[in-house]
């Protein structure tokens, strides 16, 4: 499988070809992601640009060590909105990187067979 979602093969290029520890970093993703996901939008919500950087860029590197290039880029957004102070940028992107989010964890769910 080789989508934005999640490019399967530059992952595993990535790792040598080590399915087994390709499996427990995507379940660490599985775990992570969400979680951080969660910090995020509490602190859009309560309009701490500080912590929306530390949550997007968080989230951006998470992804992109998964290869999950379309949340990566979409965290990169939120996180470059936020170091410009456009509080209201920011918010604007929050549903896209939660759909992209919730899109890439069902084919890693799939993927995994979980």
């Amino acid at each position: 499988m080789s989508n934005e979602l999640f490019n399967e093969q530059a992952f595993f290029d990535h790792l040598g070809g080590d399915r087994e520890l390709g499996a427990e970093i995507l379940g660490v993703y599985l775990t992570d992601a969400p979680a951080r996901m969660g910090s995020l939008l509490e602190a859009a919500k309560t309009n701490n640009l500080s912590l929306v950087i530390k949550y997007s860029h968080a989230l951006k590197g998470i992804s992109a060590t998964i290869r999950a290039e379309k949340v990566a880029d979409v965290a990169e957004a939120v996180e470059l909105a936020a170091r410009h102070d456009h509080l209201e940028k920011v918010k604007e992107f929050l549903p896209d990187i939660a759909r992209e989010l919730e899109s890439t964890l069902k084919v890693l769910k799939d993927y995994l067979g979980i």
